[in-house]
């Protein structure tokens, strides 16, 4: 009689050599045995599980019960030309549906071919790759996110069980923009006086409130209350009331003066204006207009920047040091809407009930 050659009561494709007292486990892809050495009974099993549990994720094929449903046909080209419809259904802004719009058409291209429910990890990895190997991140982090949430409505309506992408990792970002000192901001500014005279007041504004691009756009007069200019960052949802009386030391800019300029020059509710327009009916300026013209008075510097020059935001970033260096950590964390409420002073607005955060 014949010695059994497998355990019925070991996992599937894994062997016990009686013989030398070890494991092995058989790749069912290529027939190979690979040795596991002289290891637990216990070791070897969840070893066994884990390999048949790969396989089974990454190279069954479509199974009979997926074909009776139809979903054995919805290729990634024809998921992505539906969820592309759902996209529309969020209200994105339009530049926003346009690169959506290109990276689809960047996956149809690449793996479109392949059947959704057949789409592992695997593949999205050797996908991510191409751009991680050539050094694009931060392309590779938008793709990521991208499939991950197109893979996410493909579970919601039931066309695959598990979300491929999920396990991959999201891609180291590494910013390496040069900071904005604030010899360089002093000669950007000077320059400024060359463009639209909103833009310098944009750029004082945005020094002595320390306040983000979509913050400073939305800024209205009528925010302005009892002596105080209220913000809501869009950001963060944070909440914070300025005292007109905000002044940084070292450049002698003062929040109140600021504001009277701005109320001499803006054409609108707004504290920055170009006035009434075709393309902004209510007078307001749109935050990528700031980022377009700070670039156009760096230009006019005639500094030779690096390839990573510093952009509108770093302003932010500037403000923090200086309000840093004049009032503390903890007040510049305050003004920049990084604190927490246990070491924040709450201040109640009795006008909509909502808590401000006082300096």
């Amino acid at each position: 009689m014949s010695q059994k050659k497998y355990d019925a009561n070991l996992p599937k494709n894994l062997t016990y050599r009686r013989s030398r007292k070890t494991f092995a486990w058989r790749n069912p892809l290529t027939d190979e045995e690979i040795q596991l050495g002289q290891i637990s009974r216990r070791d070897a099993i969840a070893q066994a599980i884990e390999a048949n549990h790969f396989i089974a994720k990454n190279y069954t094929p479509v199974g009979l019960i997926e074909k009776l449903k139809g979903t054995d046909s919805l290729t990634v080209t024809k998921w992505a030309e539906q969820y592309e419809i759902l996209l529309k259904r969020r209200n994105l802004s339009a530049n926003t549906y346009k690169i959506r719009g290109n990276q689809l058409e960047t996956i149809k291209e690449k793996i479109g071919r392949m059947l959704l429910i057949e789409v592992s990890t695997r593949h999205i990895a050797e996908f991510l790759e191409t751009w991680i190997a050539e050094g694009k991140n931060t392309m590779a982090g938008a793709m990521r996110s991208v499939l991950s949430d197109m893979f996410r409505e493909a579970i919601v309506r039931g066309h695959i069980a598990h979300n491929p992408v999920e396990p991959t990792r999201s891609p180291k970002i590494e910013v390496a923009r040069d900071r904005l000192r604030l010899d360089v901001y002093n000669k950007i500014r000077e320059a400024a006086e060359q463009l639209p005279a909103w833009f310098p007041l944009a750029m004082d504004l945005a020094l002595v409130t320390g306040q983000r691009r979509e913050d400073l756009s939305c800024m209205k007069f009528s925010h302005i209350i009892d002596e105080r200019l209220y913000v809501k960052q869009i950001k963060t949802g944070m909440k914070i009331a300025l005292p007109l009386s905000l002044n940084l030391p070292s450049l002698g800019l003062r929040l109140s003066t600021v504001i009277e300029r701005c109320r001499l020059v803006s054409r609108s509710e707004y504290l920055i204006s170009a006035g009434i327009r075709k393309n902004s009916p209510n007078g307001s300026i749109h935050p990528d207009s700031l980022t377009k013209k700070f670039v156009a008075a760096r230009k006019l510097t005639g500094i030779n920047f690096s390839e990573n020059p510093p952009p509108f935001h770093e302003i932010r970033s500037l403000s923090g040091r200086l309000y840093k260096d004049a009032y503390g950590e903890g007040f510049a964390q305050k003004l920049l809407g990084h604190t927490s409420e246990n070491t924040t002073k709450i201040y109640l607005d009795g006008r909509d009930k909502k808590a401000y955060m006082m300096l």
